[in-house]
């Protein structure tokens, strides 16, 4: 960890804890920016009978600007899909394969092992973890699990846009330079298209609105807003209660062990 983003960081006497740079942050804006531009000009077109589709489209420029609009914020979140792949691949190749390099040791085995320790890749301990998570809510144990940096439900919200987008863009292409494209393929082809458009974006509004908003800003002890997407840290009580394992591991590595707060307390 740099001294730009220690891993523990003071403010008014309390601890943060960091979890994003600038970089991962300014991505992050730049996505959930274009997705709610996406479904404020997307939805009244797939949806136009509705009472409110109408009011939306024209706040957002109607006929003339709307369309234009979603299809720019369908460029740019192409792009940063792009951008961001080639940034993780910077990262694997900076921190997981270069010291193999070094070592002689890069190989089939090697290489897949490396490439599963990434951190947003799923492992072993979150299936642990998931089970724990039940057995916490049923009353089978005491204990919540305790998650690692990152846990199971933030792999899968990595995971939901990460593949959602190769699934909605090509279909918004495609919808987009509709004659161009029934030139070369036919006409139900482009119909299946718009479903898959529509129907994966409709999916992926429902999941972000009711299931990671609320875990992210929603929630009682957030709301109304979590600020770690703007200020990269996460406070002492967020990371006992989300990531009380990465909590212990830090706190050791800075002689902190004698104040380490038990899992639960707030």
């Amino acid at each position: 960890m740099s001294d730009r983003y220690p891993k523990i960081n003071y403010r008014n006497g309390k601890r943060f804890f960091f979890r994003f740079s600038l970089m991962q942050r300014v991505q992050h804006i730049i996505l959930f920016s274009c997705v709610i531009t996406l479904g404020l000009t997307g939805f009244p077109q797939r949806y136009y009978n509705e009472a409110w589709a109408e009011p939306l489209f024209t706040f957002m420029g109607g006929i003339e600007m709307a369309p234009q609009i979603h299809r720019a914020a369908g460029v740019v979140l192409i792009c940063l899909f792009f951008f961001h792949t080639g940034y993780w691949m910077y990262l694997f190749y900076r921190n997981k394969l270069k010291p193999l390099i070094k070592e002689r040791n890069l190989g089939p085995g090697t290489f897949f092992k490396a490439f599963m320790s990434m951190e947003m890749m799923p492992n072993g301990k979150d299936g642990r973890d998931i089970v724990q998570m039940f057995k916490y809510l049923l009353y089978l144990s005491p204990k919540p699990p305790q998650y690692d940096r990152i846990c199971w439900k933030e792999k899968f919200d990595y995971f939901a846009p990460y593949w959602g987008i190769p699934i909605l863009g090509p279909a918004g292409l495609a919808l987009w330079f509709r004659d161009e494209f029934t030139q070369i393929f036919p006409g139900w082809l482009l119909n299946a298209l718009y479903i898959m458009h529509t129907d994966e974006a409709l999916l992926a509004g429902l999941f972000l609105f009711f299931v990671h908003w609320y875990n992210v800003h929603y929630a009682p002890e957030k709301f109304p807003l979590g600020t770690v997407f703007l200020t990269g840290y996460l406070s002492e009580a967020d990371m006992i209660h989300e990531h009380y394992a990465e909590y212990v591991e830090t706190m050791t590595e800075h002689g902190l062990t004698h104040e380490i707060k038990p899992q639960g307390h707030h």
